[in-house]
């Protein structure tokens, strides 16, 4: 991703700069500004009316970062959904909302290790589902939970275990 304004290290951040354009009139930068961090346009357009004191919580410019990775990295499938449920554990938590907008920190590195982990803890799929999609045998898959993928995004952007 090209950064324009910079990479910021807090939403804090963000709004001063977002602060500074509104300051200085330049409409056209604040939307670039926003776009570059991933805030959609009507969340500026808000911010410009007075109907928002920011241009973003913690919450929308995880989510913003988040939703510009995904798009970069051309998420589908079960990738796309990891990424909504780590966007979901940004919902329930500030503390995660912030950590993920972080610019040390890169969605593609909880993805990796979440195929890392399941890559090495395949399971068989039962004989009878194998039978009705028409497989000829039994055959591993890899497998990552919710709680595991919880446990390698929490690990990874809080830089803690938390065992769950």
């Amino acid at each position: 991703m090209e950064h324009r304004f910079g990479m910021f290290e807090t939403v804090e951040e963000l709004n001063r700069a977002a602060a500074a354009q509104k300051k200085e009139g330049d409409l056209e930068a604040l939307y670039a500004l926003a776009a570059e961090n991933g805030i959609d346009t009507a969340e500026a357009d808000d911010y410009l009316d007075g109907a928002a004191d920011e241009l973003a919580t913690p919450l929308m410019a995880a989510l913003g970062k988040l939703d510009l990775e995904a798009a970069e990295l051309g998420l589908e499938s079960q990738l796309a959904d990891w990424k909504g449920y780590i966007a979901s554990m940004c919902a329930d938590s500030e503390e995660m909302s912030r950590a993920v907008f972080r610019p040390d920190k890169e969605l593609a590195q909880v993805l990796a290790e979440a195929i890392k982990y399941a890559s090495a803890n395949r399971v068989a799929v039962p004989d009878r589902i194998t039978q009705l999609a028409g497989l000829p045998h039994r055959i591993p898959i890899g497998m990552t939970g919710r709680d595991e993928l919880r446990r390698i995004a929490e690990t990874y952007y809080l830089g803690k275990e938390t065992g769950k």
